[in-house]
């Protein structure tokens, strides 16, 4: 179930978790930066028969596993163009989103369920993209600098910084001015998470550059 992890929190371990999850090469850590993840939330209904789903659309749901139902989107299911996504959907209705590059994944790979389940008689609420609510981004930086951890965690903000290189090599620095959680390797690539919008996500990362370029101003930390 690890691919629908679907409400991360913003502890140091879920930070951590966001690395373990994707892999270095599915982060895209070579480009500037870039949305790896990003989750979402609706309601379908108040109440769905998750069995009967499973039956009818010819679905694995065990119950005293998970509680949710997973409904995969992508070309394989889908066809071609279809975004990868992976949906979660709740006996209460709630549906979440998790692996999505994009709003527009989100809101695709959602119709896509609303559109089954209304095909096969299921009774739902009518779609509204407006009640879709971004949970989490999950999104790399290249600061294009390597950098001393080392130094670097001495010279941050001391409570709102970890380092713990026996046990992780990233250092965790939590944002002042957005919601921002930010990991930071010595090669110079960072991964933020904790933000619930697209902008967010961007003013997260434009906080994060000028803490690294402050701080590589003052001190050896490259």
């Amino acid at each position: 179930m690890n691919s629908c992890n679907h409400y991360p929190t913003m502890s140091a371990k879920t930070v951590v978790l966001c690395v373990s999850l994707y892999g270095s090469s599915d982060l895209g850590l070579s480009m500037s930066r870039k949305i790896v993840n990003m989750v979402a939330s609706t309601r379908l209904t108040d109440t769905i028969d998750l069995y009967d789903v499973a039956n009818t659309l010819d679905l694995d749901f065990e119950a005293e596993q998970f509680p949710g139902m997973v409904y995969r989107v992508g070309e394989d299911t889908h066809g071609e163009g279809a975004p990868k996504v992976c949906l979660l959907l709740f006996g209460s209705g709630r549906l979440v989103a998790t692996g999505a590059k994009s709003y527009d994944d989100v809101v695709i790979a959602m119709n896509h369920i609303f559109d089954d389940l209304k095909n096969h008689d299921f009774e739902l609420w009518d779609f509204d993209e407006d009640n879709i609510q971004v949970q989490n981004i999950v999104m790399t930086y290249d600061y294009g600098h390597t950098l001393h951890l080392h130094n670097l965690v001495l010279a941050l903000p001391f409570e709102r910084s970890e380092y713990e290189p026996e046990q992780f090599p990233g250092l965790i620095f939590r944002l002042e001015e957005t919601s921002g959680v930010c990991l930071i390797f010595s090669s110079g690539k960072c991964v933020i998470t904790g933000t619930n919008s697209p902008d967010e996500a961007e003013e997260a990362i434009e906080e994060l550059k000028m803490e690294l370029d402050s701080v590589r101003s003052i001190s050896s930390i490259v």
